[in-house]
């Protein structure tokens, strides 16, 4: 069975505009936070909190290789 590639289905051409207009405008690098969103995570835990689960962790792994 030949195929023949002009029997092939063309997908029809989308008309895509941006609404940026990034043809002329240049990218301000000096004011990117600006620009862009900040997210910030309000459950984030602060820095002792990771430090004290780390060693806990660490602690637990010990306590129960030696008990157990």
């Amino acid at each position: 069975m030949d195929i023949d590639l002009n029997d092939v289905a063309v997908t029809p051409d989308f008309d895509i505009r941006s609404t940026l207009g990034l043809d002329n405008e240049r990218l301000d690098c000096e004011h990117l936070e600006d620009l862009t969103e900040r997210w910030i995570d309000p459950h984030r835990p602060s820095f002792i909190t990771v430090l004290m689960r780390f060693f806990g962790n660490i602690f637990v792994d010990c306590f129960l290789a030696v008990f157990s």
